[in-house]
């Protein structure tokens, strides 16, 4: 149960949760929860009696792989239209890692979501953002990663290389840096768009 009230003593936000979990054997959980908005206001946009529903399933059947999906229905506020509206949300997501060796794990993930119209079921906006984070630890004090995204909503890639070192709680040093790419409807052609590189270095002397 929770209540958000704003400094005027208005509410904002009222609404009951209920979730349930179990957990099996076999490293294997399911959650299940229910959401149910008395009103949500937003910029003077005030919906009332909102309601969703969303359950995940989560299987770790060693240190190697570990899989989890999460599915999602309901009410939900599109705060970006052009005209705030609510509609009819589907969603679903997975977050998942493996462990490839000792020294190499890779850990995709993906979200879509959708929203239509509760009044004719036309389509508000869909899309999806994957991820994939990749890990190279060569020893206790030196690895490197990389993280890859793309956003089908805003068509843009990003990359996100990253070196690190190490060797103890005072010395740290890493060297990495963001590079951002967007594609236009006309040439389907990614293109550089920003570009940013950081280091830091760090080092204890004496007491």
């Amino acid at each position: 149960l929770e209540w958000q009230f704003n400094y005027d003593d208005l509410q904002k936000n009222g609404e009951i949760e209920l979730e349930g979990e179990l957990i099996m054997k076999s490293n294997l959980e399911t959650r299940f929860e229910f959401s149910y908005q008395f009103n949500n206001e937003f910029e003077g946009f005030n919906p009332k009696d909102l309601n969703s529903v969303s359950w995940s399933l989560g299987y770790n059947p060693s240190e190697i792989v570990r899989l989890r999906i999460a599915f999602g229905i309901g009410d939900q506020i599109g705060y970006n239209l052009e005209n705030i509206a609510v509609g009819n949300e589907i969603n679903f997501r997975t977050f998942n890692s493996f462990q490839l060796s000792d020294k190499f794990r890779i850990s995709p993930i993906l979200r879509y979501s959708e929203l239509r119209s509760k009044i004719d079921n036309s389509l508000y906006y869909k899309g999806y953002i994957t991820r994939i984070n990749f890990n190279y630890q060569f020893n206790r004090d030196f690895s490197v990663r990389l993280i890859t995204e793309y956003d089908d909503f805003d068509k843009t890639f990003f990359s996100q290389p990253l070196i690190k070192w190490n060797p103890n709680p005072f010395t740290l040093f890493y060297v990495g840096g963001n590079i951002g790419y967007s594609r236009t409807e006309i040439s389907k052609i990614f293109t550089s768009e920003s570009a940013q590189f950081y280091l830091k270095f760090q080092y204890l002397i004496g007491n």
